[in-house]
Formats: structure tokens, C-alpha cells, sequence
């Protein structure tokens, strides 16, 4: 999946006492923004497959370290306590910590059996809902705009224009997902994800407190 964890994250946030937008989407994306990174250090590997899934073009080969169950556990709560740790909020420290278990669930659900149990196990897992795509796109883009809807009831964000731009944005980036042709390379896959960042920077751009009302 893709915008569906960002759904889940504006789903969870809200209101104004619990960690920022920002927060929430690192949380949901935490193993896509170490995955990347990996991927560039060689740590982890992936190629490009057209027809892979009937959804997807890439074949996830190697990634234990960012996308096991296992390691999604143990980035739970090192997310959840990092945050626990400066803030005392356990109310916070909880929700975040369920949210990076959360993209693994998602994942679970949407990949084909690619996702290890653990960096020691050659155990794979998922239920491919990527080969069944009209009911995974339904599913998907049902979870993300009921997130985006209920955020924008909230009035939790302080720049309105903002958000609707972002949720446009997030909605063509998933369109040339589906639609677009293969990347044309592992490389290239790996560089783009970490502009994932810039999604984090616009969460928190919309929630910055301003001086005066913006529409």
C-alpha cells in the first residue's frame, strides 16, 4: 500500500493533544523511510519486475531488516519509547507506537508472500491482495479519503489550502503508481522513496501554528 498508511494516519490524528500529522506519518511510513536507506547501502535489495503483482512492478527480494514482522516490532517500540522518552505522553507514545505496527499489517494484507517473519527466518508471509486489484484499490482509496475527510472535519490543520493540496497530491502520486510505466531502476525506486521526507515537511507545514487565520 501506499497512501492507505497515510489514511490510517490521518485517521489517528484528530485532535490537538495527540503527536503532530507530521509524527503520524513518519510512524505509518517508518519502514518505507528506513527501506530506502537500506536499499542505497546496499543492506537490502529489490529489481524492478513488470507483472510482478498485478498492481506493482517491483519484486521486494531482500528487505528482513526493515520489513519483517520481527523488526516492524522492534521499530515499534523504539519509535514509541524515543517518543515516550522526550514527551511523557503515553497516550502518544502508544498510538505512534501502533501506527508503525500498522504499515506492516497493511503490507501484510496488500504484498504477495514476500514479507519475512524475521531477519533469521526464510519464512515468508502475505495475502496478495496486489493480485486481486480492483478490490485493493477500492479498499485503499476508501481508507484514505475516510482518513482525509474526518482530518478536515477536525479543523486540526491551520492551512487549509495546504491540506487539500497535499491530499491531491498524495491521490496523482498514487494514480501514476497504478497506471504509470516500470522505474527505470532499483536505484532510481530507492532515491525517489526518500522524498517521502517532503511529505513529512508539508504534515508539518499544515499543522504550524501561524499568527493570523489562513484559508
Amino acid at each position: 500500500m501506499f497512501i492507505g498508511h497515510y489514511g490510517v494516519g490521518l485517521l489517528a490524528k484528530r485532535k490537538e493533544n495527540l503527536p503532530s500529522l507530521a509524527l503520524m506519518f513518519i510512524a505509518v511510513q517508518l519502514l518505507d523511510l528506513i527501506w530506502p536507506i537500506l536499499v542505497l547501502f546496499g543492506v537490502e535489495t529489490l529489481s524492478v519486475d513488470p507483472g510482478n503483482t498485478k498492481l506493482t512492478h517491483l519484486d521486494f527480494q531482500y528487505y528482513p531488516y526493515s520489513h519483517s514482522l520481527l523488526m516492524a516490532m522492534v521499530w515499534s517500540v523504539l519509535f514509541s519509547f524515543g517518543y515516550y522518552f522526550f514527551t511523557k505522553k503515553k497516550k502518544g507514545a502508544f498510538i505512534l507506537g501502533a501506527l508503525v505496527m500498522s504499515h506492516w499489517i497493511l503490507d501484510f494484507i496488500s504484498h504477495r508472500p514476500d514479507l519475512p517473519l524475521s531477519p533469521f527466518s526464510d519464512v515468508k508471509v502475505g495475502l496478495g491482495l496486489w493480485n486481486h486489484p480492483v478490490i485493493e484499490v477500492i479498499l485503499e482509496l476508501g481508507l484514505f479519503f475516510t482518513g482525509a475527510i474526518l482530518y478536515f472535519k477536525s479543523s486540526v490543520y491551520k492551512r487549509k489550502k495546504s491540506y487539500v493540496f497535499l491530499i491531491l497530491f498524495l491521490f496523482v502520486i498514487h494514480l501514476m503508481n497504478i497506471f504509470g510505466p516500470p522505474p527505470p531502476s532499483e536505484m532510481a525506486v530507492a532515491w525517489s522513496a526518500n522524498l517521502m521526507w517532503l511529505i513529512v515537511i508539508w504534515a508539518w507545514w499544515i499543522e504550524k501554528k501561524t499568527g493570523k487565520k489562513l484559508n
